[in-house]
Parts: structure tokens; C-alpha cells; sequence
């Protein structure tokens, strides 16, 4: 299933996440998946350096039907990986 960023998503800044571990900012803008599994799909901002149509993989701590991006991205991550 795909989710996408409403606009109050958008201004809320719900879309962007830092990987503090990483030093990677990541800007979504939809969410693929289901489950555990989702890829999110945006930019990233690595060592200065902007990448466009970059995919991250993740999997949820639950597994559960998510209506919204912002619920998947309020939930517990358990791991990702980047796959761009």
C-alpha cells in the first residue's frame, strides 16, 4: 500500500527524520508498504550532499494495519537500511 504526506504532515515536518547515528537527514515523500515492512521514498541529505528519489527500508516493531504516513512514522523502528 502507499501513504502519502498530507500537507499539515508536510508542515508539521512529520515527513523529515535525522538518523543521528548516521548523520543523515531524510525528507519523505510517500511511504511503501505493509505489515513491518515499508519503504520510504524522498531525499537525503548526506555529508552535505543532496540525493533525490532516495529509498530507505525499514521494519516496525508491530505489525499492524497503519491508516496513515504519520502513524508509520510515529511508530518504532526496529532497523533500516538504505537501499539508494
Amino acid at each position: 500500500m502507499r501513504y502519502e504526506f498530507t500537507e499539515n504532515d508536510i508542515k508539521n515536518e512529520i515527513n523529515k527524520l535525522y538518523l543521528e547515528e548516521d548523520d543523515v537527514s531524510l525528507e519523505g515523500k510517500f511511504i511503501e508498504g505493509d505489515g513491518k515492512h515499508f519503504t520510504l521514498t524522498g531525499s537525503a541529505v548526506i555529508d552535505g550532499e543532496k540525493y533525490n528519489d532516495f529509498e530507505t527500508d525499514f521494519e516496525l516493531a508491530e505489525g499492524r494495519n497503519y491508516n496513515t504516513a504519520k502513524d508509520i512514522m510515529n511508530a518504532d523502528w526496529l532497523w533500516y537500511d538504505y537501499k539508494c
